[in-house]
């Protein structure tokens, strides 16, 4: 800082050199033609003469000063400080030269005294003007002749001279004051100045800056990637996220949280390579971007070298294991925004195989890549034109064989990529915005499928359409429902509302929102049971009136009799709590059969049919199972375990059940991919641990 405001001094001075020096050349020449119409003679050019010289070696000085970096070190403040000082010097040099006035007018006696003491104030008054930044530049100039000037005409005697030289004194002392009181604003400016613009810097390194880990943030990134040369590719991305994060803040807090953090990025600079850039980016996502050719370890070999250092057991969490997923992208060029897209993509591919893994992003991810855009790109436009619709499943009972209700699925054929999923159409509404749009488009559909089925008097039967806890949660679905059934005056209680496994976080406004839809006649029913929201806890809530096993619990059903024993728990529990049970997953009459056996009273699955256009839904007749001895028999019955043996395996399900809702009484239960069926695992080597003992 120092350095800089000695630069801004010699600078400021350089500046108002160039406007001073040719006044004082003027009025210079000015005193010489007096002079010499006087008879001054060869003592008025020499003395002209020195002047012209000091005054060019100031404006040598001024042109000569190289330009000295604000920012620089103490050191580069001398060469500055320096020609201040010998311009101080020729300043003085400057005032003793004219100081010799009062030798060319003998002592202010001559007629021509007063033009130059007039010139000399003029020429003070200016050096103070132009000068201010640099108090000893003025008061060495000023300071000497009017001294001698004052002198001279105190000297003179008489009142009137007095006056004078007592005047010209005061005007000395008034302009050293102004040279110092100018030089201390010009510093203080100059100081809060450089104060300001390290300030900024400062502040534009901290937003560069993840204030937690030390590294840095996106926007550090973004200015780093923005750095590197195109040359020193090809450029590696590892994109790190921590499995099981949320756990260790949920257990232990914040604090502990934000310590782990901490050690979660030394463990990755220790494991990067050379000149790396690692970036902390969102709660627990980290990005490593090193050039491939960087690195002494392969790609495959890195990643699993940090992966093993995070998932390292840490002393300070003893009841929570931190793992990590990395999404690997290699690219040639630099570019941000498409790194992390195609590293994102490669992640979320790895977390899919479970906790603990890598995966780099290849030809096949880019192709999986491009129909998630050119869905998401399309998705609107098949939601409005109607390209994107909803079949009908039907719902049959299985004493009667009558339909029940219907389903309601989406369906969309794409023009290029052909039948998407409803899982991934609800994924790409959700991350482009139009969930909300999709769900009224659902329920619309949902609308005319009552209306129709009222209409042919079949008000028995009901439709469903599956909700999201977090569809609830975030827009205003139930409102929207609710006029829509005024509006169009469609009966409620033909509809239902399957909600989904997902976890609601707010779940308060969801109950509030269930509370109204089930005050309308709408039916509201547990999908899924056994995974995700649709826990035990659950079923105490008096708004449901129907819980749908999982198709996982149903597939192949005869051949499992832990499965059995599942589904058996739970129809009792049903009965117990006046509340309906039905399958879904049925695919085959052994299946169907088993399930009536169980007591369960109503299926859904191909066997009875698939999802159908609205059209064909209406006119579907269910076919007719053969339901005499033999066609019981050909599910051998033998094989099967008895009713007493089936009740005590229920029982230690239904045990078990319970046990897990003690523990996760607000049914905030994990839902990955890899861990969702852990509890219908634990359930099944209970019942064989009591199939063992019972042997």
């Amino acid at each position: 800082m120092e350095a800089g405001i000695l630069r801004d001094q010699f600078a400021d001075l350089k500046k108002g050199l160039f406007i001073s020096m040719p006044i004082g050349t003027v009025l210079s020449a000015l005193i010489l033609a007096v002079q010499m119409l006087s008879g001054g003679g060869p003592a008025a050019v020499l003395w002209f003469a020195a002047v012209t010289i000091i005054n060019g070696a100031r404006i040598g000085l001024a042109l000569a000063q190289p330009e000295i970096a604000f920012d620089g070190p103490d050191s580069r403040s001398r060469p500055v400080d320096a020609r201040l000082s010998v311009y101080g010097l020729l300043a003085l040099a400057s005032g003793i030269a004219w100081s010799f006035l009062a030798v060319l007018s003998h002592g202010y006696t001559t007629p021509q005294a007063p033009l130059y003491l007039v010139v000399l104030a003029g020429l003070s008054a200016g050096s103070v003007t132009y000068g201010a930044s640099y108090a000893p530049a003025s008061i060495n100039f000023l300071t000497l002749p009017l001294l001698i000037a004052a002198g001279c005409v105190l000297a003179k005697g008489n009142i009137e001279n007095y006056v004078l030289g007592f005047t010209v004194l005061l005007f000395l002392g008034g302009m050293i004051r102004s040279s110092l009181l100018g030089q201390a604003r010009f510093k203080e400016t100059s100081r809060l100045k450089y104060e300001a613009r390290a300030f900024a810097a400062r502040m534009e390194r901290n937003s560069r800056c993840d204030p937690l880990t030390n590294l840095l943030n996106r926007h550090g990134l973004e200015h780093a990637i923005g750095e590197m040369g195109f040359s020193d590719g090809p450029f590696v991305t590892m994109l790190i996220d921590l499995d099981g994060f949320k756990s260790v803040n949920d257990t232990y807090g914040h604090n502990i949280g934000d310590d782990l953090l901490v050690r979660v990025a030394r463990r990755i600079e220790n494991h990067a390579p050379p000149g790396a850039t690692i970036a902390r980016i969102g709660g627990d996502e980290f990005v490593l971007l090193f050039p491939a050719a960087s690195s002494q370890h392969s790609i495959d070999e890195l990643a699993s070298l940090i992966i093993a250092a995070i998932a390292n057991p840490d002393p300070a969490l003893k009841s929570v294991r931190v793992g990590a997923s990395i999404g690997i992208y290699v690219s040639e060029t630099p570019r941000l925004t498409e790194m992390l897209l195609r590293a994102d993509f490669a992640l979320y591919a790895a977390k899919r195989s479970g906790r603990n893994e890598y995966c780099l992003f290849d030809a096949e991810l880019d192709q999986g890549l491009e129909r998630k855009h050119c869905i998401e790109r399309d998705l609107r436009a098949a939601i409005e034109r109607g390209t994107l619709c909803s079949w009908f499943q039907p719902i049959v009972r299985l004493d009667t064989q009558a339909v029940a209700g219907f389903e309601a699925l989406l369906r969309w054929q794409h023009p290029v990529h052909g039948a998407i999923p409803p899982p991934e159409i609800v994924t790409a509404a959700r991350e482009t915005g139009l969930l909300s749009l999709l769900t009224e488009k659902v329920f619309l559909n949902c609308c005319s499928m009552i209306e129709e089925l009222a209409r042919k008097g079949r008000q028995d039967v009901r439709v469903a359409m599956n909700l999201s806890p977090r569809e609830l949660e975030a827009g205003n679905v139930d409102d929207m429902m609710l006029d829509i059934l005024k509006t169009r005056n469609v009966p409620a209680a033909m509809l239902e509302i399957e909600i989904t496994e997902e976890a609601p976080v707010d779940r308060a406004r969801v109950d509030e929102k269930l509370e109204r839809l089930a005050d309308a006649g709408i039916s509201i029913v547990l999908d899924d049971f056994g995974t995700g929201f649709s826990t035990l806890v659950s079923l105490k809530d008096s708004r449901i009136r129907k819980i749908k096993i999982d198709k996982d619990f149903v597939r192949d059903l005869a051949k499992s009799v832990e499965d059995q024993a599942l589904v058996k728990a739970v129809i009792d529990l049903g009965r117990t709590l006046g509340i309906e049970v039905m399958a879904e997953g049925v695919e085959t009459d052994a299946d169907r059969l088993i399930l009536r056996s169980l007591d369960c009273m109503i299926g859904q699955g191909f066997l009875f049919s698939a999802a159908l256009p609205m059209h064909d839904a209406l006119a579907f007749e269910p076919r007719h199972f053969d339901t005499s001895a033999a066609a019981r028999a050909a599910c051998d019955p033998g094989q099967l375990p008895s009713q007493r043996r089936l009740r005590g395996w229920a029982a230690a399900a239904a045990q078990l059940l319970c046990q897990r809702a003690s523990k996760d009484p607000v049914g905030d239960l994990d839902i990955r991919p890899a861990g969702r069926f852990a509890f219908a695992g634990s359930c099944r080597r209970r019942i064989r641990e009591r199939n063992g003992a019972a042997s």
